[in-house]
């Protein structure tokens, strides 16, 4: 029945873009002044601008101290940089890709043996003794939960062994896979010497990643259910059997001091004296969806918890429900749904049928400093008998070139084809309209402004308004 899909009309263009006063540029000029302690640098970048290259608000810009930095989505889009690609050391970041590799290569349930050069490794460690065996799923809560050195080691000799049981060096096999998965990633600017990321007392070497590389790393790593299950965990126990053949239980400490709190599903520390506090996460928040943040080079763990917090809080903050259908639109259909358009009947002469959106009240969520907003109609010309609620085309709404959603669009009426007389009187008149030079069949209609050309600042100011009137209401006692 649809057939003869038209080609997309030139899309309309909405702008959302917030702009700074005299005063607000002034005092962003005054942040950006060279200082140790700046929270706002005009290289800084948003939705790939630099400050120094657009007028912001003071309230778009997050105030973090982090030496590097770096929001994004679960799609890669970058919300925000800060140097996110200088080539700085990432302590037991690395950490990650060891997990990445073990869970790639290994079953859960394979045995992990702690050597001696495992358990004298050193510094942050899972307490476990040479001669210890754990399953890897217990050696990655080890890994991951106390960052423990120990158990970096312990995986990466008992993984390479699997992955090239003829290596005499599985340890080595094993940092090899590292780099080798960094480079399938993109990870340009990425080396692995090791699976535990310290950098002194031996382990000094000429390895070294970026904010956006550990991002790439930790996105791809949360794509697999069982890391992020290890990261989330709570039960901050393991088992291992002892050299003896007993069982022991050994109680981890947790270093993500801010699992379960604004959002946060998961992540990972690091530090050391020359990377100083590091922190890669994970938030999901009900409108907004799924970001990692990464802070590097962060003075001290307190600032690395704080800058964490503030770019979660920035980007969601900045995430606003946009209904795909204006609440303006003044056309409406004979249920009073909105009238987007009409399409085309090619079997009428003069016959449209007259189309709405499946879901008059569909929402989307935006980042609203992402740029403008682009809506196009594609609506379908249609053939046969026709009834309400066939889908008959697509609204494809997209920001600065990324598709952000789709909305499907129906028929509002019933309309049939012609039959007898009518259908020898639309031949009749199709013959007319021919030699007159006239065209044979409707044209297809757009009867809709699909975004609001409003500021999508102003819609977030609106939704973050509804959100304390409702926090506020919640917080009554109750009657």
């Amino acid at each position: 029945m649809l057939k003869h899909r038209q080609p997309p009309h030139r899309p309309r263009k909405f702008r959302i873009r917030a702009l700074a006063s005299a005063a607000t540029l002034a005092l962003v000029g005054a942040l950006t002044a060279p200082s140790a302690y700046a929270d706002v640098r005009d290289t800084d970048i948003i939705c790939g601008a630099s400050y120094a290259e657009q007028a912001r608000a003071a309230e778009d810009q997050p105030d973090i101290v982090a030496a590097a930095a770096i929001v994004v989505g679960q799609d890669g889009t970058a919300y925000f940089e800060r140097d996110a690609d200088a080539e700085v050391k990432i302590a037991s970041l690395t950490k990650v890709m060891t997990a990445i590799i073990a869970l790639e290569n290994a079953q859960s349930d394979d045995t992990i043996t702690v050597d001696q050069r495992a358990a004298t490794v050193g510094q942050s460690t899972a307490d476990l003794k040479e001669g210890d065996k754990l399953p890897l799923s217990e050696a990655l809560k080890g890994l991951m939960m106390p960052s423990g050195n120990d158990a970096a080691m312990a995986i990466a000799t008992s993984v390479g062994a699997l992955i090239d049981p003829q290596s005499d060096d599985p340890y080595q096999t094993f940092i090899d896979a590292m780099n080798t998965k960094a480079a399938e990633l993109g990870m340009d600017h990425t080396v692995f010497a090791n699976p535990h990321g310290l950098d002194f007392d031996g382990w000094e070497g000429d390895f070294h990643s970026t904010a956006r590389d550990v991002a790439t790393m930790f996105a791809h790593a949360m794509k697999n259910e069982a890391f992020r299950s290890i990261v989330a965990d709570t039960d901050n126990h393991i088992t291992v059997t002892s050299a003896d053949g007993s069982e022991r239980t050994i109680e981890l400490k947790q270093r993500n001091e801010i699992l379960g709190q604004d959002g946060n599903i998961g992540g990972k520390t690091g530090g050391t004296y020359i990377a100083l506090s590091n922190f890669v996460g994970a938030f999901n928040r009900e409108t907004g969806g799924e970001i990692y943040t990464v802070v590097l080079g962060s003075e001290t763990s307190d600032t690395r918890w704080d800058d964490t917090r503030t770019l979660a809080n920035w980007y969601y903050d900045h995430v606003v429900s946009y209904p795909v259908a204006s609440s303006r639109t003044q056309a409406v259909t004979a249920e009073g749904t909105p009238l987007v358009g009409r399409a085309a009947h090619d079997d009428w002469t003069d016959k449209t049928v007259d189309v709405t959106l499946a879901d008059p009240e569909q929402a989307i969520s935006l980042f609203s400093l992402a740029g403008d907003v682009e809506a196009a109609l594609d609506i379908d010309r249609v053939q046969g008998d026709v009834k309400r609620g066939d889908t008959v085309g697509e609204l494809v709404l997209s920001q600065q070139g990324r598709e952000v959603a789709r909305a499907e669009l129906v028929a509002a009426e019933n309309q049939s084809a012609p039959q007898g007389i009518d259908w020898l009187m639309v031949q009749l008149d199709r013959l007319v309209r021919t030699v007159l030079g006239e065209d044979a069949t409707a044209q297809n209609q757009e009867l809709i402004e699909p975004v609001d050309p409003q500021d999508l600042d102003a819609v977030g100011a609106d939704n973050n308004a509804a959100s304390d009137s409702d926090a506020a209401a919640a917080a009554q006692p109750a009657s």
